[in-house]
């Protein structure tokens, strides 16, 4: 198979929408040796902040010198970033022969998500990873990665999503979540509801699963701009972040408890990794400046109501005159709620959509936001609305783009001419 044949094979696949369920995705690992079993692992969920602290955990164990995979969901540009070997996507030539390999064998139709997890494993068994840090899809119990036995797994907080499949509240996401638990095998996670970790601690003591806490095992703290980092056995000062956003201080600390535990596990990490690998973190589409001046361009794939409340607070972090706000959601997140966190900020809104048919109608979404700021108007398509967020911008002003990934990955393509599928 060419790398196009491939691609359009697993995007058909996306017919086959989300099949929660491991029978179908375990059956095909049996076939191909059980590649999930050939490497260490870190598995992550959790509704936000997973991405940015697998990243952070990726990073420093590259500059300890490991050969690092890193799967993750979802991506920008193309589904190559999805499946890295030492932050770098799988070439073209390598996905075209997984693909042509895996195929014919499959015992069955897999869906687009664990077509791909399939992928990842076989890659990174061939490429003989010294770790692999693994985010889950949906959920965790469930999800199509909850297949492997890692060496700590992480949950990095809960919220409201993708309610139809995990649950209505936060206590059946969060047994949804704890899934990804295994046994004998450390938790760190950053929850902090009362009613949440009691779900977890259970779940840890009927595992005999270590159980780490943000704010009460170890703790992160931000000062003047620095992490400042309270850990199970290590104490570190004016540690410098390549990501930007107040949030960003809490995912580095779960990314450093995790290490620490992988130190415990025969990882060596010295601190000089941590300050080098943190500091060199980057994850394009959150809180990205991809102009600073002479106004500020901010670029955020905030897109339920917990991230646009981080990129609120991370807002404080910048100075600015005005913000001119370009927003794109999906109809099927909590629009309403989002909408109410950031809009009060802005001077002018400009509602639009990425040209996908899940984007809630830019016109739908300005009588929305016209319930909270009188300042608004429909534009589409999104590159015409960009363009006049930065016609009205003037030196000194912040243009926010946000509200989905979509929209982001959009807008880099637009500034920074990225490659995409």
């Amino acid at each position: 198979m060419t790398y196009q044949e491939a691609l359009n094979f697993l995007n058909n696949l996306q017919s086959k929408g989300i099949r929660p369920g491991l029978g179908n995705i375990a059956q095909a690992l049996a076939i191909f040796g059980f590649p999930q079993f050939q490497f260490p692992s870190v598995h992550l969920a959790g509704t936000n902040g997973k991405g940015s602290t697998a990243s952070f955990i990726t990073s420093v164990l590259i500059q300890a010198g490991y050969k690092v995979g890193l799967f993750i969901s979802p991506h920008l540009h193309t589904v190559r970033e999805r499946i890295q070997v030492g932050r770098i996507p799988i070439p073209k030539e390598d996905f075209a022969a997984i693909a042509t390999e895996i195929i014919p064998r499959l015992p069955t139709t897999l869906t687009y998500f664990e077509f791909l997890t399939l992928m990842a494993f076989v890659y990174f068994a061939s490429q003989r990873v010294d770790i692999a840090v693994i985010e889950t899809g949906l959920g965790g119990r469930l999800d199509a990665t909850n297949l492997i036995m890692p060496e700590v797994s992480v949950i990095t907080n809960i919220g409201l999503e993708h309610e139809h499949w995990l649950g209505y509240t936060l206590k059946k996401i969060t047994l949804e979540k704890a899934g990804i638990i295994k046994q004998s095998r450390p938790l760190v996670t950053g929850i902090k509801q009362k009613e949440l970790l009691r779900i977890i601690k259970n779940v840890c003591r009927f595992k005999n699963a270590p159980l780490y806490l943000f704010g009460r095992n170890f703790a992160g703290r931000r000062y003047r701009n620095e992490l400042y980092y309270y850990g199970l056995t290590k104490n570190l000062k004016g540690l410098h972040l390549g990501l930007m956003g107040v949030h960003q201080f809490e995912n580095a600390s779960l990314a450093l408890a995790t290490l620490e535990l992988l130190g415990q596990r025969g990882f060596r990490i010295e601190e000089k990794d941590i300050r080098e690998g943190l500091s060199n973190t980057f994850w394009p589409g959150r809180f990205e400046i991809v102009k600073p001046y002479p106004f500020m361009i901010v670029l955020d794939g905030a897109h339920n109501p917990d991230g646009m409340q981080a990129l609120k607070d991370s807002l404080r972090l910048l100075n600015y005159k005005r913000l001119f706000l370009v927003l794109g959601i999906m109809h099927d997140k909590r629009v309403r709620q989002m909408v109410k966190i950031i809009t009060p900020l802005a001077s002018h809104v400009i509602a639009s959509a990425p040209n996908i048919p899940r984007a809630m109608p830019p016109e739908k979404l300005e009588q929305i936001v016209a319930e909270y700021i009188p300042q608004t108007e429909a534009t589409f398509p999104l590159a015409q609305a960009i363009e006049k967020g930065l016609e009205l911008a003037r030196p000194g002003d912040l243009v926010l783009i946000t509200g989905s990934l979509y929209t982001v990955a959009a807008a880099r393509e637009m500034f920074l001419k990225v490659e995409k599928d």
